[in-house]
């Protein structure tokens, strides 16, 4: 497979938008919202298409060739650039291509938002709750927080947003758009372990909701099947399953 250049990324939105697993992550890069890369096979007809975002998700649109997916493959079981590769698909051929492989296999619930505001969840909280700004973007801390899926702060800042609630000056929850395209955000959420069962993922979701909903965009949701926290947010705030995709990492 080959590398496009950046310039050439918009090419491939209709790829990116066509693809069976997620549409968020691979727009979110042909649409210039953040980074990321995309492949295509080689040869002189594009038959496949791989988008990789920044956090280290792929995906894979078109019909994929055992010599696509094996330079795929190539690329996650290499450490050249230092970035992680876990591949998401709804294509169970790809899948079955991994499955002789050195990975392991999991699978991740998308919910859609089938509403038109914020959801119903009540905004009340003995902690502060705070867009995400220049001035306090430095105090987040996690792994599932803005520098998860942002190249930069001032990236995250330009074309992101996202909420966090304090207790004094210590952030112990945050929400944030995690991945961005023309139609569709992504909410990325994470609790500090000692503020837990406290509701402060569903009071923030749920200003992301607003926000998103207030700009004329939908919000998206995914988690691991395993993560019974986060899909139980999810439904608290009024988010539906509509499909489960097959992870796959090394």
């Amino acid at each position: 497979m080959r590398k496009t250049d950046e310039k050439d990324y918009k090419e491939y939105s209709s790829w990116a938008r066509e693809n069976t697993a997620n549409r968020v992550y691979p727009c979110s890069i042909t649409e210039g919202f953040q980074s990321g890369e995309v492949y295509v096979n080689d040869g002189p007809d594009v038959e496949a298409v791989f988008f990789w975002h920044y956090c280290g998700f792929g995906y894979i649109s078109g019909h994929a060739s055992d010599t696509f997916l094996q330079d795929i493959y190539s690329e996650m079981i290499s450490s050249r650039n230092g970035r992680r590769l876990v591949l998401i698909t709804a294509d169970d051929d790809v899948t079955a291509f991994f499955q002789d492989k050195n990975t392991v296999i999991n699978s991740r619930a998308e919910y859609a938002y089938p509403h038109h505001g914020g959801c119903d969840v009540a905004d009340e909280s003995e902690f502060r709750i705070e867009r995400i700004t220049r001035e306090n973007v430095s105090m987040i801390e996690g792994r599932i927080i803005p520098s998860f899926s942002w190249e930069s702060s001032e990236q995250f800042l330009k074309e992101g947003f996202g909420y966090i609630a304090l207790d004094q000056e210590r952030v112990c929850a945050v929400a944030f758009s995690a991945a961005v395209s023309s139609m569709e955000i992504d909410i990325g959420v994470e609790t500090h372990e000692d503020y837990r069962r406290k509701g402060l993922a569903a009071i923030l979701t749920g200003r992301m909701c607003e926000h998103i909903a207030a700009i004329g965009k939908r919000p998206v949701w995914a988690c691991s099947t395993t993560n019974k926290g986060s899909m139980s947010t999810a439904l608290k705030c009024g988010f539906v399953q509509d499909r489960v995709n097959t992870v796959i990492r090394i």
